[in-house]
C-alpha cells in the first residue's frame, strides 16, 4: 500500500499567506531590537568602551607619570648625594659636611614622594610589582649605607644599585600605558634619566682618575663602556623623541659646560689615558660634568611635567567622552527598550495564551478524550484549548499562524489519540477474549483428562495422563496471566476462607519444580475473595524463584504476622539481580502497567503487579547474601479469622488451583516440604485394579489444626480379585470428586509401596 503524499506547506514570506511584512513578529520584535543593538554596538563598543578605557588609561598614565617624575627626581637627588659624599671623602671627611646633610634631607623628601607614587602605581599597574619590590628593597639599604659612606667608597656600589633599580622602574612604566603618546613620553623620560645616571657615573670615575693623575686597571675600559651606554641611550632618545622633546633636547643640552665635559672625557678616551690628558684639573671636570647632569635633570623634569599635563588632559577628555557617550547610549537604549517592551508584552501575552492552550490540551483535554472513548461516551466537541486560540487566530502575524497550526495539530492529536485508544481497547478486548477462549479450551482439556484418568487402568498411561494434567494446569495459569494483563478477572473465586498453608500449597502445586518448595508459614486465614489471586501471585513468584536458582536448591516460603497484616517471603538461592535491575523491577511491581509488548519478556512481574494492586498487596524484591527474597505484604483487609475456615474436599481445592492436591511430607521441625507425587506405576505393587469408590482414611489433626498423615492411614480397603464392573451408562459422579478420590488412592498406594518395597508389581515376593 503506497504511503500518502505529505501536504504542501507554504513558506511564511510568500504573498499567498495572510502575513503582512509590516505586521510580522520578526519585524515587530527585531526592528527596535536591531536599532537598539546597532546603536549600542556603535556607541557602546566604539565610544563608551574606548572612552572608558581611555579614561582608565589616562588615570593610570597620570599615576604612572607621577611615578616617573618622582623616580627621576629621586635618581637625580641620589646622584647628587653620592657626588657630595665622594667630595666629602676627598676633603678628608670634615669640610663640606653641611652640604651632605642638606642633600640627604632633599633625598629623604624625594624618597617620601617616590614611596607615595609607587604605592599608587602598584594599584594602577599590578604588573610593576616585581620592579617596585626590588626598588623598595634597595631603598631599605639607604640608611645603613649612609653611615659607612663618609668613611670609604664601599657604599658606592649600593648607591649605584639603588639608582639602577629606580631606572628599571622608569623603563617598565611605558609598557603599562595603552596610549601611544603617553607611552612614548614615558620612554623619553626614562631615556633622559638613564643618561643622567651614566653621566653621573662618568663624573665620579673620571674625577678620581684626574685627581690621582693616573689610570687604575680597568678604569679606562669602564669609562669607555659608560660613554658607549650613554650614547646608546642618547640615540634611543633621539629616535623616539617627539617634536617638543627633540626641541627641548637641542635647547638644553648645548652650552659651555657640556662642551667642556665632552672635550675632557674624549681627550682621555681618545689618547688612551695619556699623561697630558690626565693633567686636567679634576675640579674643572667635576664642575663641567655637574652642569651637564643639571641640564639632563632640567630636560627630564620638563619632559615629565609635559607627561603629567598630557595625562591629565587625556583623563579630562576621556571622562567627558564617557559622560556624553553614556547619555547618548542611555537615550537610544531607553527609547528602544520602551518600544520593544510594548511590542513584546503584546506578543508575549498572545504566546502565553497559546502556551496555556497547549498545556490544557496536553494535560486535560487529551486524557479526557481518551477516557471518554475508552468508556464508550463517544468523541467530545471543541474544548477549552480551541476557544483559547480562537482570538489569536484572527491576527495577521506569525503568532496567528502558529495558533492556527496548533489548532490543526490539536484536532489531529485528538483524532489520533482517539484512534489509538480505540485500537488499544480493541487489542485489550481481543486479548481478553483470546485468554477466555484459551481458559475454556484448557478447562475442557482438563475434563477430558479427568475422563481418561477415570477410565484408565494402565499405571504407565495414568502417569502420562497425570503429567498432561499438570502441564494443562500450568497452561491454564499462563492463559490467566494474559487475562489479568488484559484487565479481566481470572475466575479464581472461592467461597469461604482458606488457611494460609493451603494457599501456599496450592501456589506450589502450579509450578513445575514444586518438590523444591519448603514452607514455614504462620497460622492465618485468607479471605475467599483474595485467596485465588494470592495463589496466582505466589505461584508466579515461586516459579520465578525456582527458575532462577540452582536446580538442586530449595525455595523457602516463610511468613510472620505484623501489625498491619501478614508478611510472606519467598527465598531463593540464585545469583541475584543487579541494583539497577532490582530498582526497575520494584518500580514495576509498585505501579502496574498496561498490556504492551514490554510485558512479553517479564509477564510474571506484570501479572504480580496487577494482582497485588487488586487487594493493596505490596510486593518487593530484596538482595540477600545468598540470593533474592520476594517480600509480599498482605493487608489485614485480605485476612480473616482462622475459625472461619471450613474444611473443604479436594474438589474445592481443585477449583482453586486447577489441579490435584500437592504432595507434602512433614519435617521434624514441623514444616512441610513438597515431594514428588507417586506415579501410577506404583499402583501395581500393591493392587491390581482400584475401586472407584475407595476413600482414604480420615487424617488426624495436629495441634495447629492442620492434617497429619499417618503411616498406612490412607491405604485403600482390600481389593477383590474379580474383574472391574463396567461403568454405568449414567455416571453422575463429578469429575472433580473422581480426581480427588484417585489422588487419595494414589497416595495410599505410595505409602504402602514405601512400607513394603520388596514386592513386585504382581504382589509376589522377590
Amino acid at each position: 500500500m503506497p504511503l500518502p503524499r505529505p501536504a504542501r506547506v507554504r513558506r511564511h514570506h510568500r504573498t499567498a499567506d495572510r502575513t503582512e511584512h509590516l505586521w510580522s513578529v520578526r519585524t515587530q520584535l527585531l526592528a527596535p531590537i536591531l536599532v537598539a543593538t546597532v546603536g549600542l554596538i556603535v556607541l557602546g563598543a566604539t565610544q563608551t568602551s574606548a572612552a572608558h578605557q581611555a579614561a582608565r588609561d589616562a588615570d593610570r598614565a597620570r599615576v604612572l607619570a607621577g611615578t616617573a617624575t618622582a623616580t627621576v627626581r629621586l635618581v637625580h637627588e641620589l646622584e647628587r648625594e653620592l657626588g657630595e659624599t665622594a667630595a666629602l671623602r676627598q676633603r678628608g671627611g670634615t669640610a663640606g659636611r653641611p652640604l651632605v646633610d642638606a642633600q640627604r634631607r632633599r633625598v629623604d623628601a624625594a624618597v617620601d614622594r617616590y614611596r607615595t607614587a609607587s604605592a599608587d602605581a602598584r594599584r594602577a599597574a599590578p604588573d610593576l610589582k616585581p620592579v617596585l619590590d626590588d626598588a623598595a628593597g634597595q631603598l631599605d639599604q639607604l640608611g645603613p649605607n649612609r653611615r659607612i659612606a663618609p668613611g670609604g667608597d664601599s657604599a658606592d656600589p649600593t648607591y649605584v644599585a639603588l639608582v639602577e633599580s629606580l631606572l628599571a622602574v622608569a623603563d617598565a612604566l611605558p609598557a603599562q600605558l595603552h596610549d601611544a603618546d603617553l607611552a612614548n613620553g614615558a620612554r623619553e623620560v626614562a631615556a633622559v634619566a638613564a643618561q643622567e645616571h651614566l653621566a653621573s657615573l662618568e663624573r665620579d670615575l673620571l674625577r678620581g682618575v684626574l685627581v690621582r693623575g693616573s689610570l687604575a686597571p680597568g678604569e679606562l675600559g669602564g669609562l669607555g663602556r659608560l660613554r658607549g651606554a650613554r650614547e646608546e641611550r642618547q640615540a634611543e632618545f633621539l629616535r623616539i623623541a617627539g617634536a617638543g622633546a627633540d626641541t627641548a633636547w637641542y635647547r638644553l643640552m648645548a652650552g659651555g659646560d657640556v662642551e667642556t665635559a665632552r672635550r675632557i672625557r674624549d681627550a682621555v678616551l681618545d689618547t688612551d689615558g695619556s699623561a697630558d690628558s690626565l693633567k686636567t684639573d679634576g675640579d674643572a671636570w667635576y664642575v663641567a660634568q655637574s652642569g651637564t647632569i643639571r641640564r639632563y635633570n632640567l630636560l627630564g623634569r620638563e619632559l615629565s611635567e609635559q607627561l603629567d599635563r598630557h595625562a591629565a588632559a587625556l583623563a579630562r577628555t576621556a571622562r567627558q567622552r564617557v559622560l556624553l557617550t553614556a547619555l547618548a547610549t542611555g537615550t537610544v537604549a531607553l527609547g528602544s527598550l520602551v518600544t520593544a517592551v510594548l511590542l513584546a508584552v503584546r506578543t508575549s501575552r498572545r504566546l502565553r495564551r497559546l502556551r496555556v492552550a497547549a498545556l490544557t490540551m496536553a494535560n486535560r483535554e487529551l486524557p479526557e478524550w481518551i477516557t471518554a472513548i475508552a468508556a464508550g461516551d463517544g468523541s467530545p466537541g471543541d474544548g477549552t484549548a480551541t476557544r483559547l486560540t480562537a482570538g489569536i487566530r484572527r491576527g495577521r502575524d506569525e503568532v496567528a499562524q502558529v495558533a492556527e497550526a496548533f489548532d490543526t495539530v490539536n484536532k489531529a492529536a485528538l483524532r489520533l489519540a482517539g484512534e489509538q485508544a480505540e485500537l488499544r481497547l480493541d487489542v485489550t478486548r481481543m486479548a481478553e477474549a483470546l485468554a477466555r477462549r484459551i481458559r475454556t479450551l484448557i478447562t475442557r482439556q482438563l475434563r477430558l483428562l479427568d475422563e481418561f484418568e477415570r477410565e484408565e487402568t494402565d499405571p504407565d498411561a495414568l502417569a502420562r495422563l497425570f503429567a498432561l494434567d499438570h502441564l494443562a494446569a500450568r497452561l491454564r495459569r499462563n492463559g490467566e496471566n494474559l487475562l489479568v494483563l488484559a484487565g479481566g478477572e481470572p475466575g479464581r473465586g472461592h467461597e469461604g476462607a482458606l488457611l494460609l498453608a493451603d494457599v501456599v500449597r496450592a501456589a506450589a502445586s502450579e509450578i513445575e519444580d514444586y518438590p523444591r518448595v519448603e514452607t514455614d508459614v504462620p497460622i492465618a486465614a485468607v479471605h475467599g475473595a483474595a485467596a485465588g489471586n494470592l495463589v496466582h501471585l505466589l505461584a508466579e513468584l515461586l516459579e520465578n524463584a525456582t527458575v532462577y536458582s540452582p536446580p538442586d536448591s530449595l525455595v523457602l516460603v516463610d511468613g510472620r504476622r505484623t501489625v498491619d497484616g501478614l508478611t510472606l517471603r519467598v527465598h531463593d538461592q540464585g545469583i541475584g539481580i543487579s541494583e539497577s535491575r532490582l530498582a526497575t523491577i520494584n518500580e514495576r511491581l509498585a505501579s502496574p502497567a498496561t498490556l504492551s509488548s514490554a510485558a512479553a519478556g517479564s509477564m510474571g512481574l506484570h501479572v504480580v503487579a496487577h494482582l497485588a494492586a487488586r487487594h493493596e498487596i505490596r510486593v518487593q524484591l530484596h538482595h540477600t547474601g545468598s540470593g533474592t527474597v520476594a517480600q509480599v505484604e498482605v493487608p489485614e483487609a485480605a485476612l480473616t479469622r482462622v475459625e472461619a475456615v471450613t474444611r473443604r474436599p479436594a474438589v474445592a481445592r481443585r477449583q482453586l488451583t486447577g489441579r490435584g492436591t500437592p504432595w507434602f511430607k512433614p519435617r521434624p521441625d514441623g514444616r512441610d516440604v513438597v515431594t514428588t507425587p507417586p506415579t501410577p506405576t506404583a499402583l501395581r505393587r500393591t493392587a491390581t485394579v482400584p475401586v472407584a469408590g475407595a476413600a482414604p482414611a480420615p487424617p488426624q489433626a495436629t495441634a495447629t489444626g492442620l492434617p497429619r498423615r499417618t503411616r498406612g492411614g490412607q491405604l485403600p480397603a482390600p481389593l477383590p480379585t474379580t474383574a472391574v464392573p463396567p461403568r454405568p451408562e449414567a455416571d453422575l459422579l463429578d469429575p472433580e470428586v473422581v480426581r480427588a478420590r484417585l489422588s487419595a488412592l494414589a497416595e495410599g498406594v505410595a505409602s504402602a509401596t514405601r512400607r513394603a518395597p520388596n514386592t513386585t508389581p504382581t504382589g509376589r515376593p522377590q
